[in-house]
């Protein structure tokens, strides 16, 4: 039976006053943490049961929306020629040219909805080469307001519009071939949610273009706000579903609830260096490891679809604010976050990518926005030796620096991080529920 032991404040008031006289083992909360510890470490858990709230979109809790989204989610009507076929090793979605190859689950499939296909590529292959790792979408509406490892969207469902380039290096699609496809297809479940329903016109619009494309602008400005209103929507629904792919419950919420048998003594003392020696809370903090800032971490980007001076944050700061689906804009449901006020417009974002949340991180490799690192130990040698010393694009954080750990304490990192993984998202939302 597995020990069960009361981690109140009273405990805590307890442990303070002990060490104050002269700390012993006795002293140290299940003979592992002092109190400072601990409090850090209740900090990250549990995992909130709903992501926090968007306010920019009012379907993101519409139940309605969440299956229209999911619907969305597996359809690949709305992607075009590929631009890369499959040449029997890098995973190709079927010869170039071919059409209706690529949906979103694509690159984001099995129980992690990560990209289990591309592999061993470090990059992600859609229609084209995408220039990274796609993340896994698990738990990712956690991460609050920035979008992506670059933060280029300050929204969920304006990065399903946006990034990357509309479509086109996933998809080789278009906001117009999008909302041809929910016209055709989906058009009673999309009038179920959205108000407006369809406009029957969208029949009589070309059948693919986007802005800069000659088939948009000839579109008179009635039809590109109407076009606009159903693209905005499909993201929308795309968010509501993804709101629904959450994952807590992990051995390490079990211990920090009172299960002492939940963690290993290894993953114990690697919970310890993680808040202590180590430091990795200083950015992988809250309940979903993640401070949601963009820090230079001193990688050399690596690998053959990998663009190496890729300068992260600073190169999309101009273009998320230029969105005309940013928060700011007239697509939003509140205009008035103020997510995009007092925004960093300097040099010192160059080389910034968002911290990644660590739940669910021993399930979802390869690591870095490159994905240049096939193993968690790799991960933890990295920080230990401070980064890569010179290459890399950026000014490095000051908290990256050496560590001075040991093989046993690397290893011990690794083993609290493997705690990490939580409950599988239930397989009705894995399921495809596009139609054919």
């Amino acid at each position: 039976m597995a020990t069960k032991f009361f981690w109140g404040i009273p405990a805590i008031f307890g442990v303070v006053a002990a060490v104050g006289c002269g700390s012993s083992d006795a002293d140290l909360v299940d003979g592992v943490f002092t109190s400072e510890e601990w409090v850090k470490v209740q900090t990250l858990s549990p995992l909130p049961e709903r992501p926090p709230p968007d306010t920019t979109n009012k379907y993101a809790d519409d139940p309605k929306a969440a299956v229209l989204g999911q619907q969305f989610f597996f359809e690949k009507g709305y992607s075009g020629p590929l631009f890369v076929g499959d040449d029997g090793t890098n995973g190709g979605l079927g010869a170039a040219g071919e059409e209706g190859k690529v949906a979103c689950v694509s690159c984001h499939e099995g129980e992690w909805m990560i990209d289990i296909r591309s592999k061993p590529n470090n990059a992600t292959l859609g229609a084209d080469w995408l220039p990274r790792n796609a993340n896994s979408i698990v738990n990712a509406a956690y991460y609050s307001p920035w979008i992506e490892n670059d933060g280029i969207s300050d929204s969920m469902w304006s990065d399903a519009l946006i990034d990357p380039d509309e479509l086109s290096i996933a998809m080789n699609g278009s906001r117009l071939r999008v909302v041809h496809v929910i016209y055709e297809k989906y058009q009673a479940e999309y009038d179920a949610v959205f108000d407006p329903d369809l406009d029957p016109s969208i029949a009589t619009l070309p059948l693919h273009g986007k802005p800069g494309m000659p088939d948009w602008e000839m579109l008179t400005a009635d039809q590109k706000k109407m076009v606009n209103t159903v693209f905005v929507n499909f993201g929308k629904a795309l968010q509501a579903y993804m709101r629904l792919l959450v994952s807590g419950n992990s051995a390490f919420d079990k211990y920090v609830a009172g299960d002492t048998s939940a963690l290993s003594p290894s993953a114990k003392n690697g919970l310890k260096l993680f808040v202590g020696k180590a430091n990795c809370v200083e950015c992988h903090k809250t309940s979903h490891f993640s401070d949601d800032k963009f820090h230079v971490i001193g990688l050399v980007a690596e690998g053959p679809h990998i663009v190496e001076d890729e300068t992260g944050r600073a190169n999309v700061l101009d273009r998320m604010i230029q969105n005309p689906f940013n928060s700011d804009g007239e697509f939003s449901d509140d205009r008035n976050t103020g997510r995009l006020a007092d925004l960093p417009m300097s040099d010192a974002e160059v080389g910034k990518w968002r911290t990644k949340g660590l739940r669910n991180v021993a399930m979802t490799g390869p690591y870095m926005h490159t994905g240049q690192f096939d193993n968690l130990t790799d991960v933890v040698k990295f920080y230990n030796e401070g980064g890569d010393p010179s290459g890399f694009v950026g000014v490095k954080d000051k908290a990256i620096k050496e560590l001075n750990l040991t093989d046993a304490e690397i290893a011990d990192i690794v083993a609290f991080l493997e705690s990490l993984t939580g409950d599988v998202v239930p397989v009705e939302l894995r399921t495809d529920t596009s139609k054919k």
